[in-house]
C-alpha cells in the first residue's frame, strides 16, 4: 500500500535527501513551502510532488490542509537558527516552536502513524562527556533554547494525549547538497576550485554523521510503535576537529590549498566536547552510522564534483 507523506524543510539539505529517498520508495510526498522558496535541491522530482504554499504560522490554513489531504506520516525538518546569520529571535521562536507545534498539533487531530520531529544537539549546551538522551538541557544560544522548547512542548502533548511521536537530535549531518556556507562543502569547494579560504577555529569539535545515515534514521524512526514523545541522538559517536576534516579532504582530493586560521570564537561559543552517546538510537531503533567519516567525505566529493554548478 502506497505510503502517503507530508515534509515540512524539504528545500533544505537533509530535507530533499530525505524527500529523495521516500520517492524512490514510491511514497505519495506532499511537502509545505514558501512561495518564495528556492527548491533547486529538489529539481528533477517536482512533478512528483504535491506542494502546499503556506506559513506554519498560520494554525488556521495547517487545520485545513490536514482536513484536505490524508497522510499517514509527517517528517518535520522545517527550522530556522541553525546558521550564524539565521539570527532573527522572532523567527527563530516562531519556527522552532510555535510552527512545530501548530503543525502537531493540527495534523495530530486528524490521526497520524507518526510525527518524526527534528530537533539539535544544540538543546544539550556545554557537557563534558558524550551527549545522551537523559542529560539536562542547558542551551547557549536561543536556536538551541528554541529546539528544546519545541521537543518538550510536543513531547508532552503527545504523552498527555497519547499521540505518535519521535524526535531526533541531529548533530552535524553532512554530504549531498549540503548548504555551501557549511564546513564541508566550503572546503571541498576551495579544494576543487583552487581557492584560498578562510576559516574560524582549527580545534573546534563536531560529531559529523553523513547523510545517507541520517535518512536511515528518520526511516527507522518512523516505523516506531508505542511511541509518544521519544527522543533519539542521531550522530556517529565520534568527534572531529574542524583541522581532521580538512586535513582528510585535502588528503582525498589530492588538492592543496592555502588555509587562513582565524581562531575566532566571537561568532558562537565552542565547547570542548561535542559528541553523541547513540546507544539508545541503536537498542530501540536498530539504526547504527553505517558510513565511516572518509568514505563519506570521499563521496560527498565526488557528489560536488558532479554537480559544481549548483554552488558556482
Amino acid at each position: 500500500m502506497e505510503k502517503r507523506v507530508l515534509i515540512t524543510g524539504a528545500s533544505g539539505f537533509v530535507g530533499s535527501c530525505l524527500t529523495r529517498r521516500l520517492l524512490k520508495e514510491n511514497c505519495k510526498i506532499h511537502i509545505i513551502t514558501r512561495d518564495a522558496t528556492n527548491l533547486w535541491r529538489l529539481g528533477g522530482t517536482l512533478k512528483d510532488i504535491e506542494i502546499h504554499n503556506l506559513n506554519l504560522l498560520n494554525s488556521e490554513k495547517i487545520s485545513k490542509l490536514a482536513s484536505e489531504i490524508s497522510v499517514d506520516k509527517i517528517y518535520h525538518l522545517a527550522t530556522y537558527g541553525g546558521y550564524h546569520y539565521q539570527n532573527k529571535v522572532e523567527d527563530v521562536i516562531n519556527t522552532n516552536v510555535i510552527g512545530t507545534f501548530n503543525l502537531f498539533r493540527e495534523f495530530s487531530k486528524k490521526g497520524i502513524e507518526m510525527f518524526i520531529n527534528t530537533s539539535s544537539s544544540s538543546e544539550y549546551g556545554e557537557k563534558f562527556k558524550p551527549m545522551s538522551e537523559g542529560m539536562n538541557l542547558s542551551p547557549n544560544n536561543m536556536y538551541g533554547a528554541s529546539k528544546a522548547a519545541g521537543t518538550i512542548l510536543c513531547s508532552t502533548y503527545a504523552k498527555t494525549n497519547n499521540i505518535p511521536l519521535v524526535t531526533l537530535r541531529l548533530f552535524s549531518p553532512y554530504g549531498y547538497y549540503d548548504a555551501k556556507t557549511r564546513l564541508i562543502p566550503t572546503v571541498i569547494m576551495a579544494c576543487l576550485l583552487g581557492k584560498e579560504i578562510k576559516l574560524s577555529n582549527k580545534d573546534s569539535k563536531r560529531d559529523f554523521v553523513f547523510i545517507d545515515d541520517v535518512v536511515d534514521a528518520y526511516i527507522d524512526s518512523s516505523k516506531q510503535v508505542n511511541s509518544y514523545g521519544e527522543i533519539f541522538n542521531i550522530g556517529s559517536g565520534i568527534q572531529y576537529t574542524t583541522d581532521e576534516i580538512v586535513s582528510n579532504i585535502i588528503n582525498l582530493t589530492g588538492k592543496h590549498v592555502s588555509i587562513h586560521w582565524e581562531n575566532n570564537l566571537d561568532r558562537q561559543y565552542e565547547p570542548q566536547m561535542w559528541v553523541s552517546d547513540i546507544k539508545k538510537a541503536n537498542e530501540k531503533l536498530n539504526w547504527d552510522p553505517k558510513v565511516e567519516i572518509k568514505v563519506g567525505l570521499n563521496n560527498t566529493i565526488d557528489w560536488f564534483k558532479d554537480n559544481l554548478q549548483f554552488y558556482r
